[in-house]
């Protein structure tokens, strides 16, 4: 599979592609706040076998799916992030949901300043097809309310002041957008995952689906796939 086919497979069968193949999101840059952020990302298989040794699938860091006859089969990982690459597959107008602190100040990420109970959203708007990014996850959780066709949402990461486990019931008991004031969240957070996830958003004919993957060694290999939303979380 090549990264164009990737691509294919990660909009048209989702939960077919990514039951198996492990993916590191890398995050991307969002300046407005309460819309929808839009940015140019590219897939490519990575480089786990480069240069490639002789019979081996370029990218292979341990991941395999079924085959043929209980045979397992060697695939590749796949790392996805912002800008264009030479050798992958461009994602042209990708939704990018920053990471936002809970109570930290670092450059160019927004603070919340411990206050979870009015929080700007990144909107994921339900024209057409297309597919959401966000940084990987290792002790963040991934929020989300649904607005008619679309989903408000934010990723909080607890820099400092707060643990993992404690700023997801926080999000979950107080959690609020501030232009829905009453509407509570859905979290994705420490206490689904023990060690790093992912949740990449896939739209198809106007319609989104929130999935994540779990990892214990940074996407390598993967220790479970799921669907977040919508319903409850469910196992690929």
């Amino acid at each position: 599979m090549d990264s164009a086919d990737a691509r294919t497979k990660l909009l048209t069968s989702p939960a077919e592609f990514l039951k198996y193949y492990p993916i590191n999101c890398a995050g991307g840059n969002a300046p407005s706040q309460n819309a929808a952020n839009l940015q140019q990302f590219n897939i490519n298989k990575r480089d786990g076998d480069m240069p490639p040794i002789q019979g081996a699938v370029t990218g292979h860091l341990g991941a395999t799916r079924p085959g043929l006859f209980g045979h397992q089969r060697e695939i590749s990982s796949w790392m996805i992030q912002p800008g264009v690459s030479v050798n992958g597959a461009t994602i042209l107008s990708a939704h990018v949901v920053p990471m936002v602190n809970y109570d930290a100040v670092d450059v160019g990420i927004l603070d919340l300043q411990g206050d979870v109970s009015a929080m700007p959203y990144f909107l994921l708007d339900a024209s057409g097809d297309g597919l959401m990014f966000t940084g990987q996850l290792s002790g963040c959780c991934f929020c989300w309310s649904t607005h008619g066709a679309n989903l408000w949402t934010t990723h909080v990461r607890p820099r400092t002041g707060i643990a993992a486990i404690a700023l997801q019931n926080r999000l979950i008991t107080g959690g609020r957008f501030a232009a829905a004031p009453t509407d509570p969240l859905r979290t994705f957070g420490r206490s689904e995952y023990p060690g790093h996830a992912n949740v990449i958003g896939v739209r198809r004919a106007g319609s989104w689906s929130l999935y994540s993957q779990l990892s214990m060694d940074v996407f390598a290999t993967l220790a479970g796939a799921f669907k977040i939303h919508p319903g409850p979380i469910t196992r690929l």
